[in-house]
């Protein structure tokens, strides 16, 4: 049993560590400073993740008892505030909507991941650690969502362009 958890715990890890190295590789490349602002702080929460996954790893691998430490709601998102994005080219701004709507997906699938390795899960504790990163990477996926989908009405704006929904 715990040789399966660990083997799910490894693929985890192996997907962090991928989108820590997406949103390092990617956030000097973004022209909007919202969204340089955004990645910048979901590096550092991806970083968090591979400590918090390499911890449960350990504890289990050692026989220990699994201590959920819980990794504190980023406040960033709740905090941030909508800049205006004027003076930044409307290809840049398209460029950065293509990056975040990956981000997004990337996202998605983490959060998708998490919540079915818990739906699977025999073992409350590590059912426990499966829903809070579900729940981490859907806010993290929500903020992505947001900061698109607000980047998007520029773009629209800047073009004169109104949805009719």
């Amino acid at each position: 049993m715990n040789e399966k958890i660990i083997g799910v715990l490894k693929f985890a890890l192996v997907r962090e560590r991928e989108g820590m190295e997406f949103y390092r590789n990617k956030k000097n490349d973004m022209k909007t400073p919202n969204v340089r602002e955004v990645f910048e702080s979901l590096e550092e929460m991806e970083r968090a993740h591979v400590n918090y996954i390499m911890e449960l790893i350990e504890n289990i691998s050692r026989g220990d008892e699994i201590s959920l430490v819980s990794i504190p709601s980023p406040s960033f998102f709740e905090k941030r505030t909508k800049e205006e994005e004027k003076g930044i080219a409307v290809d840049n701004i398209m460029g950065d909507l293509s990056v975040l709507r990956t981000a997004y997906l990337i996202e998605k699938d983490f959060a998708d991941f998490y919540k079915e390795a818990a739906n699977k899960s025999e073992n409350a504790e590590i059912r426990k650690a499966f829903e809070d990163l579900s729940t981490w990477e859907t806010e993290h996926k929500n903020t992505l969502l947001m900061v698109h989908n607000e980047l998007m009405k520029e773009y629209w704006g800047d073009q004169g362009f109104a949805p009719l929904y």
